[in-house]
């Protein structure tokens, strides 16, 4: 049962609104004097864009911890809601297949929304800063961020937690499409919002279809490991 099942609309909505309201605080409280602190240890020097890199690698990490905890104070622990109840349980359908349907319909997605802006000359940019490249900690870094928390942390916030929560009372539909949207703003660059939306409406399928979180989380692994690797190799920058 997902959590919108255990928890009263109210409490669902109370409980949204304050997690919501805590990535957003964090979100400000902490870039905009990383932001000052960057700028001042760069000193407008372009040989110290790795030390902006650096900072803004480890805001995208306190981030990611940002949803978890979210997720921990205003559902598990305040609530007493299980980890199951948020979709972090054995499938109750599906099998090896779904997390290859669901990285294949991401990246189908992804792929065709950029093939029709470059036919409009529009060039897609890697999301990874190109200083990343430059050093080695930098890249294990993006590596942790990207293939170890993301897929986690992400699916327990946006799918566990927003999409389990408004389910119930907006439809799989307008559920699915808000939270997907949502995830689309949290990787910043506009033109991902559109492609991205849908990558998080077909994950939250994945939720509904499967009863379970864990094919998504696979799925976004995968297709953040697909992405990590082009941009090492040069071919995604």
């Amino acid at each position: 049962m997902p959590a919108s099942g255990i928890m009263s609309h109210v409490t669902v909505r109370v409980a949204l609104a304050m997690a919501i309201g805590v990535v957003i605080g964090a979100l400000i409280l902490l870039v905009t004097p990383v932001v000052i602190i960057g700028g001042v240890l760069a000193g407008g020097d372009p040989d110290n864009d790795e030390v902006e890199t650096a900072i803004g690698l480890g805001v995208g990490l306190f981030l990611e911890g940002t949803l978890l905890l979210a997720v921990v104070l205003f559902t598990v622990r305040k609530y007493k809601v299980s980890w199951s109840a948020l979709g972090l349980r054995l499938p109750q359908r599906g099998s090896w297949w779904l997390p290859l349907a669901l990285l294949g319909g991401a990246l189908v997605v992804v792929w065709t929304y950029f093939g029709i802006l470059a036919v409009f000359g529009v060039e897609p940019q890697s999301n990874i800063p190109d200083e990343v490249f430059d050093s080695v900690p930098l890249v294990v870094l993006v590596g942790v961020l990207s293939l170890a928390l993301a897929p986690f942390m992400e699916e327990m916030f946006f799918r566990g937690f927003l999409f389990g929560g408004l389910r119930g009372r907006w439809g799989v539909f307008l559920a699915a499409l808000a939270t997907g949207f949502l995830f689309s703003l949290a990787h910043i660059d506009p033109l991902l919002y559109v492609p991205f939306t849908a990558v998080g409406m077909l994950f939250a399928w994945g939720y509904v279809y499967s009863g379970s979180i864990v094919a998504g989380m696979i799925a976004h692994l995968f297709f953040n490991g697909i992405s990590f690797g082009l941009a090492v190799s040069g071919v995604g920058t």
